[in-house]
């Protein structure tokens, strides 16, 4: 499959953040693919070879297996991949992966992944240092779950959105707002009325835009921040070393576009 000639402009972290002699064995095989909002990329159970680098929009994972209604467990952008179960092993998902905000990924088959990853076995390591952060990002979000009331847990998903689109407009409906959180849609009309109230969002049909980003920081106290700061830790990204650098971003919470 010919490569994309711009990949090396990329804006997903991960290829950007690759050691160079590693990027150049992937790219002949990565191409372009626009992602629809209300796409599945994985379905529970279905076989899929497509890795995604997501480099715009938002991805949710979302968790079915009570056969309720589906609730978003995490979520990915720019700042990583979706495919990461077949990397280990020829593993099924277990997990439907739905877009929430249209974005474009670069996609590569797992056996075109492996077959390079047989040349570097770093690549193989660094991919999956990411998968930490991944399971890092799920375990404060069922700490979230538990221990913040809706309106905290609604600015924090907030939160988590503006840094992967990096736009002050996000286009959400209160239906992927219900995803997002498992709870009821009158349970997110009234947490948007609560931070409207507060002058950190205001919400339209179908957006909301973040008005006070700091206001929704700092409400949401330890509930925001942690996944964040893990994240960079897991990846070795120093933001102190980045000013300069466009290709090593300087972390998820400083995201720009």
């Amino acid at each position: 499959m010919q490569g994309d000639a711009d990949v090396v402009r990329t804006s997903n972290y991960l290829l950007a953040g690759m050691a160079p002699q590693d990027l150049e064995l992937l790219w002949p095989s990565l191409y372009r693919e626009n992602l629809p909002a209300k796409a599945y990329l994985e379905r529970t159970g279905r076989r899929s070879d497509k890795i995604y680098f997501i480099e715009s929009g938002v991805i949710s994972l979302l968790e079915t297996g009570d056969m309720r209604d589906p609730i978003e467990v995490g979520l990915l952008g720019r700042e990583g991949m979706l495919g990461t179960t077949s990397l280990v092993a020829d593993l099924l998902p277990q997990r439907d992966s739905y877009v929430q905000i249209a974005g474009r990924a670069l996609v590569i088959t797992r056996s075109d992944l492996l077959r390079a990853s047989r040349s570097s076995d770093k690549i193989l390591t660094y991919l999956l240092r990411y998968v930490q952060t991944q399971i890092a990002q799920m375990s404060l979000t069922v700490s979230a779950s538990v221990r913040a009331n809706v309106q905290m847990r609604l600015a924090r998903k907030l939160l988590m959105y503006h840094d992967r689109v990096g736009l002050d407009d996000l286009p959400l409906t209160h239906e992927n707002m219900s995803i997002m959180l498992g709870v009821r849609r009158a349970s997110i009309t009234h947490a948007i009325h609560s931070l409207e109230g507060e002058g950190w969002i205001r919400a339209q049909r179908g957006l909301v835009t973040i008005r006070d980003r700091a206001g929704l920081e700092i409400h949401c106290g330890p509930f925001y921040g942690v996944a964040e700061r893990r994240y960079d830790e897991i990846m070795n990204i120093d933001r102190s070393t980045h000013a300069n650098r466009s290709m090593r971003p300087p972390g998820l919470r400083a995201l720009q576009v």
